[in-house]
């Protein structure tokens, strides 16, 4: 990942763009199911970027230590995009 925060790779969105009939893929890897949703941007002289709003399930911000949940699919695609889960995460 570079510094400004972008990650060089392959993204391709295909199909209905309806509920259901749209498959998106990060580096040839199916990564719908961990998202959310998907904002493409698209400028003259400037690289195209795709911003990821991926899924992430927070139970509880009222305490001190919250947990936070990431679905096995969103940790997938996180891992797929550079992150290293912290150790002893327990996650899939």
């Amino acid at each position: 990942m570079s510094k400004d925060g972008r990650r060089p790779g392959s993204l391709r969105i295909s199909g209905s763009g309806l509920p259901g009939g749209t498959e998106v893929q990060l580096d040839g890897q199916n990564i719908e199911r961990a998202l959310a949703g998907v904002t493409l941007r698209v400028a003259l002289d400037e690289v195209p970027t795709a911003v990821l709003d991926v899924v992430l399930h927070d139970l509880s911000t009222e305490v001190e230590n919250p947990r936070l949940v990431v679905p096995g699919e969103t940790h997938k695609l996180l891992v797929l995009m550079g992150w290293t889960p912290p150790e002893g995460d327990g996650a899939s």
